[in-house]
Order: C-alpha cells, then sequence, then structure tokens
C-alpha cells in the first residue's frame, strides 16, 4: 500500500463540508478512534487530497477520497500511516544510495509491506479495511523508469503475498525483483514487538549505543528503551537492505540516469526542454520522451548526469510518497495502552480557517526550525566523549581508585573508568511576560511572536517551560509538565485580548502590573520543577504600578531572587524603546530591545541559556 499522504504541502483553504461528507467523517472517526487515540493522531477532513500537519500531529482526510472510496478504505489509509507512526524510523538513518531522495523512495517502497503486516497483527481488525486498498497489478505508461517500476512493484507486492506481477515487465525488473524477493520478504519480517509496552531486552540499550546512535544526525539525547528498541529494529531492516537489495535497486537507478543523461547530451534542445521542465515541477513528459527515444550510447557529460539525476529524482519521489511521519516525539501519557478504548464521540474535526496562533507562528516559524536545528546540532553530545571512573569494568584502569583499593579492598567494582557520552545542560525556563495596558499596540505582537518563538522552540527540543502573564495577579498560559497542545497555544493565543481587557474568561485588569508579588509567586513555580539549572526570563515595558505593591516591592523580590542560595538565574528583557528602567531592578537585563527584533532576541537568549554561556 503506497502512502497518499505528503507531509510537505500546506493545505488549501477548504469550503464548508457537505452533509453527506460530515456523515462520512463520524462514520470514519468511529472506525479509526483506537487507532488514533493509540498514536495520538487526529483526524479533520477537508477537500484538497491528504496531508499531515506534523505540529498538531493532525492526518488531514481527502474528503473526495472518503466520498468515492467510502470510511472503510480511509480507515485503512489512517491505519497505514499509524503503522509508519510507530515503527518506521529509516529517514532518521543515513542511506548509501547514489541519491538521497531515490533511496528515501526505494526504502519507502519496501517499507510499506513491514508497515502492514506490524499494524495488521498489532490491530487484526484493521486487516479488512486495508483490504479494501490492496493493489493486484500496477499499469505502467510508456516511458516509466525501470527503478520506479522496480520500487512500484516492491510496495505492491506485499499486497499479494509475494506473487510476482502477471503483467510484462522490463526483464531487468523482473530479474531484479526475482533476486530480491527473498530479502525483501525478510526485511518485512524484521520488526519490533507489536506490544509496545513489552518489556526490553537486556542487550538493547548497549547494541543501540554502539550501532545506532553513532551514525544517527540531528538526533540530541539517547531515547527511552522502547524507542532504542524501535530504531534499532529499523537499523537491522537497512543492514539487510543495503546486503541484499540495494546493489540491484542502484544498478537500475544508475542505469536509467545514464540513459537520460545520454538523451540530454544528444542535441541542445533536450537540454533547454529538460532544464524547462525541471523548473515548472513537470520532469515526467521529459523523462519518459528520453527513455522511449533512446540516444547515442556514449560517457555524458557531467551536467547531463547532474540533470538527468534531478530529473529522475523527481520522478520517482513523486510517485511513492514519503510516509507522513517526519519526526518522532513523545507518546502522549495517561492512558494505559493494553485496556480496551471506551466509546468516545466522533474524532473528525472539520477543517477551518488558520487561528490567531497559527497566523502568528507562521512569521517566526523560519526562525523555530532554525534554531531547534541549529540547538539540536550543538546540544547533541557528538563526539564529546567524557571519561568517568567508577566502574566494574571498562577501558582503563583508574589510578586513584587504584590505590584506594589497595587500602579498601570492598571498592574492587570501582577500579575502571568507561568513556561515556555527558548529558545535555538538564535546565528549566519560565517566562514572566507583562500583560498591562501599555503593552497595548506594536508590543503585544512582538511579545505574542516571542512569546510563541520560546515555547514552540522548547517544546520541540523537549525541554521543561513554564510561561505566565501578569497583572496585578499571574496569568497562567502554559505550566510544567502540560502538553503543548491546543488549550495551551489558544491561551497565547489570547494575550492580545488579555492586555486589551477583553479576553474572555480573562483576568482583564490592565490597568495594574504588580511586578514584585508576581515575581515571586512565579519565581516559587520554576524553583519547584526539579532541574540543575533553572531560569527565569522577565518581560516589561513599564515601571511597577501595582494595585497591591510598588517599585520597592520589586527591589525587594529581585534582591531576594538573587542574594538567595535558591540557584535561579534571572534575567529581564526590556521591550521597545524608553525600557532602561529594568537596569535599575534587574541586575541581568537587556534594556530597550527593537520591537521587531524581540523574537530574536529571545532566542539568542534561549541558545544562551541552554548552553550555558554567561
Amino acid at each position: 500500500m503506497t502512502s497518499p499522504i505528503d507531509a510537505s504541502e500546506a493545505p488549501p483553504p477548504a469550503a464548508a463540508p457537505s452533509p453527506r461528507t460530515l456523515e462520512l467523517a463520524r462514520e470514519l472517526g468511529s472506525l479509526a478512534v483506537g487507532l488514533c487515540l493509540d498514536a495520538g493522531i487526529g483526524l479533520e477532513v477537508a477537500s484538497g487530497g491528504w496531508s499531515f500537519d506534523p505540529i498538531r500531529r493532525i492526518i488531514r482526510v481527502s474528503a473526495e477520497g472518503l466520498e468515492t472510496e467510502g470510511p472503510e478504505y480511509c480507515a485503512g489509509i489512517v491505519a497505514h500511516e499509524v503503522g509508519h507512526f510507530f515503527i518506521s524510523r529509516y529517514t532518521m538513518l543515513p542511506v548509501d544510495f547514489p541519491s538521497l531522495r531515490s533511496g528515501r523512495t526505494l526504502l519507502n517502497a519496501i517499507e510499506d509491506p513491514r508497515v502492514d503486516r506490524w499494524i495488521t497483527s498489532r490491530y487484526p481488525g484493521a486487516r479488512p479495511w486495508q483490504n479494501l486498498a490492496l493493489v493486484d497489478e500496477m499499469n505502467y505508461p510508456p516511458g516509466t523508469p525501470d527503478f520506479m517500476i522496480f520500487c512500484m512493484e516492491c510496495a505492491v507486492e506485499g499486497d499479494k503475498n509475494w506473487r510476482p506481477s502477471t503483467q510484462e515487465l522490463p526483464e531487468h525488473v523482473v530479474e531484479g525483483l526475482r533476486i530480491t524477493r527473498d530479502a525483501r520478504r525478510a526485511y518485512a519480517h524484521l520488526q519490533p514487538p507489536t506490544d509496545v509496552d513489552r518489556a526490553v531486552e537486556p542487550d538493547v540499550p548497549e547494541r543501540y549505543r554502539d550501532e545506532v546512535w553513532p551514525i544517527l544526525s540531528g538526533v540530541r539525547w539517547i531515547p527511552s528503551r522502547r524507542e532504542q528498541r524501535v530504531q534499532l529494529s529499523a537499523y537491522d531492516a537497512l543492514c539487510l537492505a543495503e546486503d541484499h537489495i540495494f546493489d540491484v535497486a542502484e544498478e537500475l537507478y544508475l542505469e536509467d540516469r545514464r540513459r537520460i543523461a545520454c538523451w540530454l547530451a544528444s542535441h541542445p534542445a533536450h537540454a533547454g526542454r529538460g532544464r524547462r521542465m525541471m523548473e515548472q515541477g513537470q520532469p515526467g513528459p521529459v523523462v519518459a520522451q528520453a527513455l522511449q527515444e533512446g540516444a547515442p550510447d556514449r560517457p555524458p557529460p557531467p551536467w547531463a548526469e547532474q540533470l538527468a539525476q534531478e530529473l529522475l529524482d523527481g520522478v520517482v519521489s513523486g510517485a511513492v510518497h514519503v510516509p507522513m511521519v517526519v519526526h518522532v516525539g513523545p507518546r502522549p501519557r495517561g492512558r494505559p495502552w493494553d485496556e480496551r478504548v471506551p466509546e468516545l464521540p466522533p474524532l473528525p474535526r472539520i477543517w477551518r480557517p488558520s487561528s490567531d496562533y497559527d497566523r502568528a507562528y507562521a512569521d517566526v516559524s523560519d526562525q523555530v526550525d532554525q534554531l531547534v536545528q541549529h540547538l539540536e546540532e550543538i546540544l547533541r553530545p557528538r563526539k564529546r566523549l567524557r571519561e568517568r571512573g567508577g566502574h566494574p569494568t571498562g577501558r582503563k584502569v583508574d589510578l586513584r581508585r587504584l590505590m584506594a583499593f589497595e587500602a579498601d579492598p570492598r571498592r574492587y567494582d570501582e577500579l575502571w573508568v568507561r568513556t561515556t557520552i555527558p548529558d545535555r545542560r538538564n535546565a528549566a525556563i519560565g517566562l514572566l511576560v507583562d500583560l498591562s495596558g501599555s503593552m497595548q499596540g506594536q508590543k503585544t505582537r512582538s511579545a505574542l511572536l516571542g512569546t510563541i518563538l520560546l515555547a514552540e522552540t522548547l517544546h520541540r527540543l523537549e525541554v521543561p517551560f513554564a510561561i505566565d502573564g501578569f497583572q496585578d495577579v499571574l496569568i497562567p498560559l502554559h505550566a510544567f509538565g502540560e502538553t503543548m497542545g491546543p488549550a495551551t497555544r489558544q491561551r497565547i493565543s489570547e494575550i492580545p485580548q488579555e492586555v486589551g481587557g477583553c479576553r474572555h474568561g480573562g483576568n482583564n485588569q490592565p490597568g495594574y502590573n504588580d511586578d514584585g508579588p508576581c515575581l515571586l509567586e512565579f519565581a516559587e513555580k520554576v524553583m519547584d520543577h526539579p532541574a540543575a539549572d533553572r531560569i527565569c526570563i522577565v518581560v516589561s515595558d513599564g515601571m511597577p504600578e501595582g494595585r497591591r505593591s510598588n517599585k520597592s516591592d520589586l527591589h525587594n523580590a529581585v534582591t531576594q531572587l538573587t542574594e538567595s542560595s535558591m540557584g535561579m538565574r534571572l534575567i529581564a528583557l526590556g521591550l521597545g524603546p524608553n525600557t532602561q528602567h529594568v537596569r535599575t531592578f534587574y541586575p541581568e537585563s537587556v534594556a530597550d530591545v527593537p520591537l521587531p527584533q524581540f523574537a530574536e532576541t529571545i532566542g539568542n537568549l534561549v541558545e544562551r541559556v541552554l548552553l550555558g554561556e554567561d
């Protein structure tokens, strides 16, 4: 079953759903509710095709597909994608193939039978749904690359119980499928347990550290042992594919590329058309023409090979989509996984226009991505190995402990030194934002963007954080340990209404800013969270004008926090011009932060505190 979901495409604006679509959506929700709850993934139904929103973990179901194919067919697609969520990790691993894009496409093709086998073993009731989406025979138009035919047949042979195609295929493809069939069947059987909570085998952590961890890219720290088992299973499957499948597929790919490159180099008009069609995102007609017409068999120039690879990759990756899973986050907590799922209201939520939070997030999403990528690379402790003594075995003897052992033989199991991966900085961050009336206007917008940047970055880095606003009292926005879900994002999006005194159910006292008592109360929350380093960031633009406090109270509060042995770092940001007064209250502060640069300033501050820089 090839995946129809493209995680990279943003959904277009949606029209109001018809009554029939609503009824089918409810039926689909009733079928797929257990699957989605298990993975912590939601469903939405709207026109415009299938897609996946990784931020909100929502599968967007095609309304057209739902109406034409029915809810059971769509439930089979959802089951397949949930299987990808649980066990597909090949996008995390390096691929030794002439093209990364086509190598990932090949892996997705041979991954499909593995996913289907796992999900139907975990959920036997999903098999009838998936049977509706099984593919018997594929139709290939003239000029289809041999490599693409090979990938498609790899994906659908699992649907046919590994029976070869009955139609006439290129001889090299037929031979390649025959040679790799046993290996592909073995690949489909290399799976983690369907009981995801089963006890982890004792050798998994050691194997993971020795075999998987050193080759990963962009992973910050060692995951849970259950996730290690999943990644180790994907690694074993990849090794099998590299040993028994990749060589055959590579020959087909390189031959397709060579033939296309020879055709491009045979006439200047061919190269020009190839570049134009590539720029227009329509490589298919050029590739088909090149493979049908052929060209003199002579070594093509490097530029022709490069253009041929771009055209071929475009055709192949457009035919076999990468699965919806683009990253793997922590599993939702709070429900025993093996309990029977109770009756619940229908799951689908009809697509609606972007919220205020979504629109604000769009303004800082690029900064979030860049900051997360940058910090992930720095925080991941690659190569920065540390030697620690006190182990019963190791790579060398600790001489100081050896001398201590001579005096105390009971310390026989502490003599060896091991090389270990250092832990990342264990930090908890609190953000306290002034929501008084002086923040109205552009300052509100800047504070909103900065808060979103900090929240989304720390959420993706899995750094504990809390966010409160304040007027005369604290206004909770996000608590330590709380899920970064719709409720938190809704509260953050309502910052402008709170500043304007018109938030539904809000505090709505923008005439006050009781900095001192609110700071002390918020600092208690930060200090109560267990962490080696605690950082409190205060954002304000005005002098304390409280209902129950004054400037002296703020001075006393800052003095109490900075001079105590509580071990919390306190940093203030003065938002906007004429905010030098923050320096008179906070020893560590940044004043006069320009409004357009506030989100960037927050990002730089997050980087500094996570890396332990002064």
